[in-house]
């Protein structure tokens, strides 16, 4: 069953209050005084300013450290008197223009009354008998927030099971499915709310409605509506009760308040009101639903709230609740998806948005590839800044066009360097070849980068890339400000070694020999020797990227040559390497190997 519970606070023999709170002239909250408030700077576990918790509010933050954490208490006394106690211990306040209270001293006054207190202005005068014409209900349960335990849950229960008159029953499902249905159209925030005020009119029944949001420091109107069609929206004479919104913010419930028979019969402008809270998904009150119902003069309106229309109104507010939060969630899974399609292919980016998970950091084996830009300082100077920013995007443009062609992730571009990786963040057998295609590609590329920029650039540009395989832990290495996927470890130094190493063998693509035994024979490749600057001896290939129709001799030729010179035997290795340059003069990794064992002392052999 439903349950709600009446505010027991009022005391009978005294009157209530309201207490307005100013800050440089604007009103910022209004709370409700029964028997006695405490206010005072918020404490390490309170809400911000202007939660109420029990009989205490905050009324500034942490830091406004000229407000003490218990300042000031109003004590309601017998005849309509107020006691004012200063609670700090250091601050005195100000009653009136000039009355100073000091730390530790009181005063008993009757209202109004006014208080200075920091830079906060506290003003104290009578309940209006429109604004508090009777108690308020609630119900006992806490609203739910959107994506909580069982959103709607608890409401579609007692909608379901509660014994109710069929007259209530047909009610609440007509309501339900009205509901469901308004919801489904709205597109935004903006309709979210026009939708909810609009089915307080039409489906609750209520005479005035509005969407209104916390600022922080004030509640804002964001969405009005009257049933009057001839009212404009945003009335001069209507404003909602601050007092019944402090109750939905501080406590997280529905309230609704509906007058006394005594009050309903003596005034004409007497009205009923209602209003749920509008939660985020970490259960904080960001708005509410506000209703009235009013009695004129003109017309006669029933003013009672039944639990059923209430239970319509936190079906609205729980609705909406789940509808910005639905449009919260679209937002970032697009914000999440442009910032994904960065570094990775549109497929991956929409595996990434559907298991996130997948860019936890873990350690695993990857690819990566190192390709570095031949001559780019010489460039720069040129062709200007200008023009050096055009053409480095669309030099950088083609080489990552390649890797996202061949599902790698593009991991950073480094002024002159760009980086890619393959087999994370989703595991692929294949990723030693994918990296080494798209090496290729990238070479492919060169003669189109350098007809697009001939009439400008005097030389063409080069490339120098390496291709490694081994293991790394990858994950997010950047921070929270600006993401960055990619790899960390021996790897990436091994990688960005090989990288600096094709300048020693003049060649274009230089592999590891990790990466080499993944390749297949549809790759032509050939050993250049050992990695000088290793800590380990670390074997490395190149990957011809166009090997002509005789590679297969050239390959054998040149690795026969490598193992006399290897093995110490420098005049076998120049006489080899003499004969393969008279076929092929342009050989580079030949003349780099004739020019090493020329340099060699008389006397030494190289072995490595």
């Amino acid at each position: 069953m439903t349950g709600s519970v009446r505010d027991e606070n009022t005391t009978s023999d005294l009157t209530p209050l309201t207490v307005n709170i100013y800050l440089r002239k604007q009103l910022v909250c209004s709370a409700e005084l029964t028997s006695t408030l405490e206010l005072g700077r918020q404490r390490p576990n309170e809400p911000p300013p202007y939660g109420r918790m029990a009989n205490r509010l905050t009324i500034a933050h942490l830091d406004e450290s000229d407000i003490s954490r218990s300042h000031l208490q109003l004590e309601l006394q017998p005849g309509g008197r107020l006691r004012i106690v200063n609670r700090s211990q250091v601050n005195p306040v100000v009653l009136g223009t000039d009355e100073q209270i000091n730390p530790g001293e009181h005063r008993e006054v009757k209202p109004p009354a006014l208080i200075s207190l920091g830079d906060r202005v506290i003003q104290i005068e009578p309940q209006l008998a429109t604004e508090s014409p009777g108690p308020l209900d609630s119900f006992v349960h806490q609203t739910i927030p959107p994506g909580g335990r069982d959103t709607d849950a608890t409401l579609l229960t007692e909608i379901l099971t509660a014994r109710r008159s069929t007259e209530d029953t047909e009610y609440l499902l007509r309501g339900l499915h009205a509901t469901i249905g308004l919801f489904q159209l709205a597109s935004s925030g903006a309709e979210f709310f026009t939708m909810a005020t609009q089915a307080m009119i039409d489906i609750v029944g209520m005479e005035s409605a509005a969407v209104v949001i916390w600022h922080g420091r004030e509640w804002r109107v964001e969405s009005h509506c009257s049933r009057s069609r001839d009212a404009a929206l945003g009335e001069t004479d209507w404003e909602p009760s601050s007092t019944i919104l402090e109750r939905v913010r501080s406590e997280r419930k529905t309230f609704w308040r509906v007058p006394t028979e005594d009050a309903a019969a003596s005034l004409m402008d007497v009205k009923s009101l209602i209003a749920a809270p509008i939660l985020n998904r970490r259960a904080e009150v960001i708005g509410a639903i506000y209703g009235d119902r009013r009695r004129r003069q003109d017309g006669r309106v029933d003013l009672q709230i039944t639990e059923v229309e209430a239970i319509l109104v936190e079906l609205l507010s729980t609705s909406v609740a789940a509808g910005l939060a639905r449009l919260e969630h679209e937002k970032a899974a697009v914000e999440a998806r442009v910032l994904f399609e960065q570094f990775f292919t549109p497929e991956l980016s929409q595996q990434l948005q559907a298991q996130p998970d997948l860019l936890l950091g873990k350690d695993t084996e990857v690819t990566l590839l190192f390709c570095d830009i031949r001559g780019f300082s010489a460039v720069s100077e040129q062709l200007g800044a200008r023009l050096t920013i055009d053409w480095i995007h669309d030099v950088m443009e083609s080489l990552s066009t390649c890797i996202a062609e061949h599902n790698g992730v593009l991991v950073d571009t480094l002024g002159d360097r760009l980086i890619g990786m393959w087999g994370a963040p989703v595991d692929r057998p294949d990723h030693a070849k994918l990296a080494c295609r798209a090496a290729i590609g990238m070479i492919e590329q060169l003669p189109a980068i350098n007809r697009r920029w001939q009439s400008i650039l005097s030389t063409p540009m080069d490339l120098g890339i390496a291709v490694h395989t081994g293991s790394a832990r990858v994950g997010n290495i950047g921070s929270t400000r600006k993401f960055k996927y990619g790899p960390l470890g021996s790897t990436v130094h091994l990688a960005a070694q090989i990288e600096s190493a094709t300048r020693q063998w003049s060649t274009r693509v230089l592999i590891s020999d990790a990466t080499e035994k993944q390749l297949d024979e549809t790759f032509s490749t050939r050993r250049l020797g050992q990695l000088d600057d290793s800590q380990l001896s670390t074997p490395v290939y190149e990957l011809a990227a166009d090997p002509p129709d005789d590679w297969p001799d050239t390959k054998r030729r040149y690795e026969t040559a490598l193992d006399s010179y290897e093995g110490g035997d420098l005049p076998t290795a120049t006489r080899l390497l003499a004969k393969l340059l008279a076929d092929r003069p342009s050989d580079r990794p030949a003349l780099q190997m004739l020019s090493r064992i020329n340099a060699t002392p008389p006397g030494r052999s190289r072995t490595n």
